[in-house]
C-alpha cells in the first residue's frame, strides 16, 4: 500500500507538470474547490489526527484527479481496452477470493486477522452465521461480487458485442458470487441489486417510449431476463440458502468418519458393521444477518446521529478525520460535554465510519464540502440524464447499452451509499475506486456518440 500510495502522487505530480489531464475532465474546477476546501478542513484541524488528515487530503485528491480522469487523446480502441482490462483484472480477482471464501464456509473455518490498527482485528471465514470469507465484511464481498457480475456484462458489450457472450470465467464467476451473496446475507447488497435492477428497467422502459424501432420487443425479452434475476435475488436464493445450510454439518460427518476409520483401521481393513461407532449427522447453519441493533438500520442509525452531533461544533468545514478516538483516546477535537454517553460510544465504535457517505462527507468537510460535492454530482448526473433521451432509436449500438448499465450503477451505488461509505472519503476502498473510474469514463460513451453524428452530417 506505501508503494502504490507514493507511485499514486509520482502519477499526480507528472500529470500536472505535463499533460494535465486532470484539468480536461467534465467539471474538473468543481472538485479543485472540494480538493481546496478538504485541505482548509485539515489545516483548521492541525492539532488533531493531523497526519492522518493529511493521509485523507491525499487519498481524495487521488481519487478525483488520478481515477476519474481519462486521456481522451488516446485511440478510443485504447480507451475502452483499457476499461476493459481493468474489468477482467478484478472481476479475476475477486473469483478467486469469493471462490476460497465458500470454501470456508463449506468446511466451518473461522478466525480473525489483526488490522494493523490497535484494538481492531477483523472476522474471517464463516462466522456469526455470515460468510466474511477473505474480506472484512460480508457486505463488502457481496458488493464486489454484484459489481463483477455487472462489469462481466459490461465487458462483453466491449469486447464481445453481446451482453450475453460469457466466457468461462465469467460463468464461474457468476456462480461463486451468487453463493457469496447468498451466504454473507447482506441487506446492502440485495437493495443495491434491487434498485440496479429496477433502475436499468426504467431506462430501457423509456427508451422503449422514445423509441420509434423494434426496441419494445427487445425490451420484453430484456424484461424476462430482470424478472427471472429479481426473483433468483429475492425467492430462489431463500431456497438455496437453506440446501445450503447442511452443507458444513454433512462435510464435517464425512470427516469425522473418514478420521474413525484411519485410527481404527490403520491397515485399511474393512471394518465390520458393529464397528461402526459415528453415525452420519445432519445439523442446519444459521445464515442470517446479524441482528445488531433494534431498528432496520442496523445500529447504523445512532452512528450517524452521533456523527452529525460531533460535526455541529465545526459545521463550515468539519472535523477533516472523524475517527476522534483513535487508540482508544479522546483527540480534544470537541467538546465531549455536548455529546451524551451514546453518542460517545457510538463514535468510539465506528472507528471513523460512518456507514453512510452523506453523512461522512458532512462529518469530515463540512457544509461547504458537502455543498461543492453536491453541486459536481448533480451536474453530472443531469448531463448523462439528458443523454439518456438523446440515444432514443440508438439502442442497437453497444456503446449506448454498456452507458445504460454503467448509469444504472453509478445511481444504484449513489443509493448504497445511504447505508454504507465507499465512494468518497474512505481510503482505499475499490468500490470507490471503480465509482470514479466509471465515472470518468462515461463522458468518453457520450463524446462518441457525437463524433458518429458528426460523421454522418
Amino acid at each position: 500500500m506505501k508503494i502504490t500510495f507514493a507511485w499514486g502522487i509520482l502519477i499526480l505530480i507528472k500529470d500536472f507538470f505535463t499533460e494535465r489531464i486532470m484539468f480536461k475532465m467534465p467539471y474538473w474546477y468543481i472538485l479543485l474547490t472540494l480538493a481546496v476546501s478538504y485541505l482548509f478542513s485539515v489545516v483548521l484541524n492541525y492539532p488533531y489526527n493531523f497526519m492522518d488528515s493529511v493521509y485523507n487530503w491525499i487519498y481524495l485528491v487521488t481519487t478525483l484527479f488520478l481515477f476519474y480522469p481519462v486521456d481522451y487523446k488516446q485511440k478510443d480502441e485504447t480507451i475502452k481496452k483499457n476499461y476493459s482490462l481493468f474489468i477482467d483484472i478484478f472481476v479475476n480477482i475477486v473469483c478467486v477470493l469469493s471462490f476460497i471464501s465458500v470454501f470456508l464456509f463449506i468446511f466451518d473455518i473461522d478466525y480473525t486477522v489483526p488490522t494493523g490498527t490497535e484494538g481492531i482485528i477483523a472476522r474471517q471465514g464463516f462466522t456469526e452465521s455470515r460468510l466474511f470469507g477473505l474480506y472484512t465484511s460480508p457486505n463488502v464481498g457481496a458488493l464486489f461480487g454484484f459489481i463483477s457480475i455487472v462489469l462481466s456484462v459490461v465487458n462483453n458489450i466491449l469486447k464481445r458485442g453481446h451482453w450475453k457472450s460469457f466466457s468461462w470465467i465469467y460463468i464461474v464467476n457468476f456462480v461463486v458470487q451468487y453463493l457469496f451473496y447468498i451466504l454473507a446475507s447482506s441487506r446492502g447488497t440485495q437493495l443495491t441489486a434491487n434498485v440496479f435492477f429496477i433502475i436499468l428497467f426504467a431506462l430501457l422502459f423509456l427508451q422503449a417510449v422514445l423509441s420509434k424501432k423494434e426496441i419494445i420487443k427487445k425490451l420484453k425479452s430484456f424484461s424476462a431476463y430482470l424478472l427471472l434475476t429479481f426473483l433468483a435475488l429475492n425467492v430462489v436464493s431463500v431456497v438455496i440458502e437453506s440446501g445450503l445450510s447442511y452443507i458444513p454439518s454433512t462435510v464435517s460427518s464425512i470427516i469425522d468418519i473418514e478420521e474413525t476409520f484411519m485410527s481404527e483401521n490403520p491397515s485399511n481393513e474393512t471394518p465390520k458393521k458393529n464397528d461402526k461407532k459415528n453415525g452420519f449427522k445432519l445439523e442446519k447453519v444459521d445464515i442470517k444477518h446479524s441482528e445488531e441493533g433494534a431498528e432496520v438500520s442496523s445500529g447504523r442509525l445512532s452512528i450517524w446521529t452521533a456523527g452529525l452531533t460531533a460535526m455541529k461544533q465545526s459545521p463550515l468545514f468539519g472535523l477533516a478525520d472523524a475517527d476522534l478516538y483513535r487508540n482508544g483516546e479522546t483527540t480534544k477535537q470537541i467538546d465531549e460535554s455536548l455529546l451524551s454517553d451514546l453518542d460517545k460510544n457510538e463514535l468510539k465504535r465506528a472507528h471513523g465510519n460512518m456507514h453512510n457517505t452523506y453523512v461522512a462527507v458532512l462529518v469530515k468537510s463540512g457544509i461547504v464540502g458537502f455543498v461543492i460535492l453536491g453541486t459536481f454530482l448533480i451536474l453530472i448526473l443531469k448531463d448523462n440524464v439528458i443523454y439518456v433521451f438523446n440515444i432514443k432509436d440508438k439502442m442497437n449500438e453497444p456503446l449506448n447499452q454498456v452507458f445504460l448499465i454503467l448509469f444504472s450503477l453509478i445511481l444504484a451505488l449513489l443509493f448504497e451509499d445511504l447505508v454504507e461509505n465507499h465512494l468518497i472519503f474512505n481510503n482505499r476502498d475499490v468500490t470507490g475506486l471503480i465509482f470514479w473510474y466509471t465515472l470518468g469514463f462515461m463522458p468518453f460513451l457520450r463524446l462518441q456518440q457525437q463524433k458518429e453524428r458528426t460523421m454522418v452530417k
